[in-house]
């Protein structure tokens, strides 16, 4: 019987109320200068339709509107911070550099170690999955709270020659023994290549990535003596339709295993894609008490994570998403 190595105790995502067309992305992009070599109908064939747009908040703001249901529970439950980690993948401001000094204040966090991620880009999600045993391990009793928040501050931030992106903010929250998800097997991995901006790299890259990602799913369902008939879902990122109908050929598994129902309206929202198509599985009832699933994520940074969850709502003292 496998037991469980930590859980997620609360998930939380702000989407802008704003989702502008992609005619509307490429032609701003255009206008900027951008080279492009597709055209809005690749975009819509790769399951792009819209994206979230923040045109009213800073990366600040929208990073507090992700945080605070999770931090008043914390505040009402006495949930105690062991760590926080707050990730990004957009460029900042230099005045947002220490965005996160008025919420520490807000809920008298100051005390609490803060631990900014930034080099391992849309995978961060399960590198932080993968670190989580240290702070567990230095005291169970405390939580980790993961938050991400992207703001695009130019035109060329939302698009390029593969995805399509949107801004967004979440926050997560694990903790050893209490919550809804239970996480039993963690994979990360680095290819162990410098992409940069070499279109030929880069093209290598998308030539082959998804060998990288059927490898790690492989070893993470191995671990823990699973098949793919023993899940329900692979919640994954919202990269591209077409990337995980490769990846479920490779695996020889239906492609509508892969859940990314996100995806159409929000573009790839970088970290906040795992929790909001999670989310969404559960309101939706794609996902149901004792099921168990995969998440996966892979990056432009050559990171690779996988973990294998199972949905355990009686944990907690409710649903929590």
């Amino acid at each position: 019987m496998m037991q469980g190595r930590f859980h997620m105790d609360g998930l939380s995502v702000y989407r802008p109320g704003l989702t502008v067309p992609i005619a509307d992305v490429i032609r701003d992009a255009e206008q900027c200068g951008y080279p492009f070599k597709e055209d809005e109908a690749h975009y819509r064939k790769m399951g792009f339709e819209t994206v979230s747009v923040e045109k009213r908040l800073s990366l600040e703001e929208m990073a507090e509107r992700a945080l605070e249901p999770i931090a008043g529970r914390c505040v009402q439950e006495g949930i105690e911070l062991g760590e926080i980690w707050f990730a990004h993948t957009s460029k900042v401001a230099w005045h947002e550099c220490n965005l996160f000094k008025t919420m520490l204040r807000r809920w008298r966090w100051e005390h609490v170690p803060l631990y900014p991620v930034e080099e391992h880009s849309c995978s961060t999600f399960h590198w932080v999955l993968c670190m989580a045993r240290l702070p567990f391990a230095c005291d169970p009793h405390k939580a980790v709270l993961l938050v991400t928040a992207d703001l695009g501050i130019h035109p060329f931030y939302y698009i390029d020659d593969f995805m399509i992106c949107g801004d967004s903010a979440s926050a997560c929250l694990f903790r050893q023994e209490h919550g809804d998800h239970r996480t039993l097997v963690v994979k990360y991995k680095a290819a162990g290549t410098v992409y940069d901006d070499d279109p030929s790299r880069i093209r290598q890259f998308h030539a082959m990535y998804y060998l990288g990602i059927r490898k790690i799913m492989l070893e993470t369902l191995g671990e823990a003596g699973f098949t793919f008939t023993d899940i329900r879902l692979v919640v994954c990122g919202n990269i591209n339709r077409q990337a995980w109908e490769t990846v479920a050929g490779a695996l020889r598994v239906p492609p509508e295993l892969f859940y990314y129902a996100t995806m159409r309206e929000t573009g790839h929202i970088t970290n906040s894609d795992i929790p909001s198509n999670l989310q969404h599985a559960v309101s939706s009832g794609a996902l149901r008490p004792g099921d168990y699933y995969l998440t996966v994520t892979v990056s432009m940074a050559g990171t690779f994570g996988c973990a294998l969850h199972q949905y355990v709502p009686a944990n907690g003292k409710e649903g929590r998403l």
